[in-house]
């Protein structure tokens, strides 16, 4: 992928209300240490109830808005640096 699908990606990600799972879940994702490893899949019955969850934290107002998801981004790249 190259710089500008890069920036791409990152546009559309904070431009997204993420609840606190949704959050969670990226960050895995972002950090895993291994690419050569596949992700763990969900059943179905999971994948329901992370879809419950976040729609509940949703509906809580518990979404960040894109300036928090960006210094929570930073942080957490900050974090590997050390």
């Amino acid at each position: 992928m190259n710089a500008v699908s890069m920036n791409n990606l990152w546009a559309y990600i904070q431009g997204l209300s993420l609840t606190a799972s949704n959050r969670k879940w990226l960050a895995e994702r972002l950090i895993e240490h291994d690419a050569k490893v596949p992700p763990v899949l969900q059943t179905m019955e999971e994948a329901l109830a992370d879809l419950d969850e976040s729609e509940r934290e949703f509906e809580c107002g518990d979404v960040l808005s894109g300036d928090e998801f960006n210094v929570q981004c930073q942080e957490l790249i900050d974090s590997f640096a050390k």
